[in-house]
Order: C-alpha cells, then sequence, then structure tokens
C-alpha cells in the first residue's frame, strides 16, 4: 500500500479565502450561498450560488490571466496557498512524485 500525505491546503470559497477564514465561517455557521441575478436573468431554474467574494488583481500573473476564467484564477491563488502551507522547497514541486489534487464546483 503507498502512502499519501497531504503537507498542504489552499482555500478560496464563497465562505472565506483561505483556510483560515473557512474554519471561522463554519465555526460560525455561516452561508455563503445567495440569489444569484445573472441565473435568474438567463432563466436557469436554480437561481442560488456560492461565488467567492475575492479580487484576484495582483495576485495572479497578468499574463496568465488572459488564459484563466475567473474561476482558473481562484483555483491559481488556492494552489500557491497550498504550496505556501505545505513548506514544500521550490525543488520537490516539480518532483514526479509530488502532485496536487484540487476541485472546482463553479466556473
Amino acid at each position: 500500500m503507498r502512502r499519501v500525505v497531504v503537507t498542504g491546503l489552499g482555500i478560496v470559497s464563497s465562505i472565506g479565502n483561505n483556510a483560515a477564514e473557512v474554519t471561522e465561517s463554519l465555526r460560525n455557521a455561516k452561508s455563503g450561498i445567495s440569489h444569484s441575478e445573472d441565473f435568474a436573468e438567463h432563466g436557469f431554474k436554480c437561481q442560488v450560488w456560492g461565488q467567492p467574494n475575492l479580487d484576484t488583481t495582483g495576485m495572479v500573473d497578468r499574463r496568465a490571466t488572459r488564459f484563466l476564467s475567473q474561476g482558473g484564477q481562484w483555483n491559481h491563488i488556492a494552489m500557491l496557498q497550498a504550496i505556501a502551507d505545505s513548506g514544500v522547497e521550490e525543488s520537490d514541486i516539480s518532483n514526479e512524485r509530488t502532485g496536487i489534487i484540487m476541485g472546482s464546483g463553479g466556473p
């Protein structure tokens, strides 16, 4: 059996833009779900969403923003948080034994 070690965590969500904010929101039972005027205008049956409240300006390289959707930018920021949280050295990031698992339920 192979071992997997989780070394870092990064989160951008509707209840916080980092692990500490999300933890605090969960402890206070804060919901990040709200009504979406955009969804209503488009006639979607579901008109609620949980969009992060994060201005990515200056957090993602300007050249990269040309190729990343808003959701992609949030994922990129969460990835940077996870790498920083892990304490992994730069040389280990491109190691074939180093991986990252991420998920997105958004755009």
